[in-house]
């Protein structure tokens, strides 16, 4: 006998509560349904298994030979899957061997994945943290396919509709080489729009919040000069006249290179706030929730530190 593949597995729940209680109106009150809702069930997996499965015995409902050989079986089974259901609600990362992969833009990984790594792995020794890079056209549909298990990045179009938590906000700085000419008396902006620029972004064309806020005065600056990561717009600033706009925290993680001072951007920019993306698939998932939650505590416990 083979059952269907739209059979419905809660005609097994139902099944065993009238197996332990030979009645109906008993495994209603237990299940808390309906009599008529429990007698039809009974009546659909009579159909099912092509079996009357209890006859009534002097008021009782007694299993056929059918019922009392299936229903170990079904009791296993019924267990197991409330075992599964429960290891996914529930997360131990102190024995848990799960991989995570965490969305990250280059940028962004630079100032934060080596903490969160060292502090995961202090009480997860066996959690694997992996760190990718996304497309940000693809952040919704890389977090729903499970491609990836979170996300950090500002707030864009492409994260509409996907959970979001606020981590911390993050002004931009502007770097210079220490004996810069150009800022020998501070940064005006008079200063920054007569100096070269080198702007630092994975994508091969674009503008940054600094350039649209700018723009919304009627001014442009000057970019001389375009790389991929920060770290190497940094080291160029270090030795050139170049200037670099870039998030504050990331500017402090740079410091100790020496050669190179901040300075605070001589125009108005509203802060984007660095947000913690996920997919409402992984809302009730224990493993997800303990991920976001160490996130949030490390970025919370740098941004009292940083105040």
């Amino acid at each position: 006998m083979r059952l269907g593949s739209r059979f419905d597995l809660n005609l097994l729940g139902v099944f065993e509560a009238i197996y332990a209680r030979s009645s109906v109106t008993h495994a209603a009150r237990h299940l808390n349904l309906s009599q008529s809702a429990v007698s039809h069930a009974l009546a659909r997996l009579r159909r099912e298994l092509n079996d009357q499965l209890f006859v009534r015995v002097d008021g009782k409902l007694v299993p056929t030979a059918l019922a009392t050989t299936i229903i170990e079986p079904v009791r296993r089974a019924l267990h197991g899957l409330e075992s599964a259901i429960g290891a996914a609600h529930e997360f131990d990362p102190a024995h848990s061997a799960r991989q995570f992969r965490i969305g990250l833009r280059p940028n962004i990984e630079a100032r934060m994945f080596a903490d969160l790594a060292v502090a995961a792995r202090a009480v997860a020794p066996s959690v694997q943290l992996a760190s990718v890079d996304f497309r940000r056209a693809d952040l919704a549909r890389a977090l729903a396919l499970g491609e990836l298990d979170v996300a950090l990045d500002v707030e864009s179009e492409a994260t509409a509709g996907l959970q979001s938590r606020k981590l911390r906000l993050d002004v931009l700085v502007v770097a210079a080489r220490r004996d810069n000419p150009l800022v020998a008396d501070g940064l005006t902006l008079a200063a920054y729009l007569d100096a070269q620029h080198v702007f630092a972004s994975p994508r091969p064309a674009g503008q940054g919040t600094e350039d649209l806020a700018l723009q919304a005065i009627g001014a442009e600056r000057q970019i001389g000069m375009r790389c991929q990561g920060l770290s190497t717009a940094w080291d160029i600033v270090a030795r050139s006249d170049l200037l670099l706009t870039l998030p504050q925290s990331h500017a402090e993680t740079l410091l100790h290179r020496g050669g190179v001072t901040l300075f605070p951007l001589p125009l108005e920019v509203p802060p984007r706030p660095l947000k913690l993306f996920w997919h409402e698939v992984v809302e009730g998932d224990g493993g997800n929730a303990w991920l976001r939650e160490s996130i949030t505590g490390l970025l919370s416990e740098q941004h009292a530190e940083d105040s």
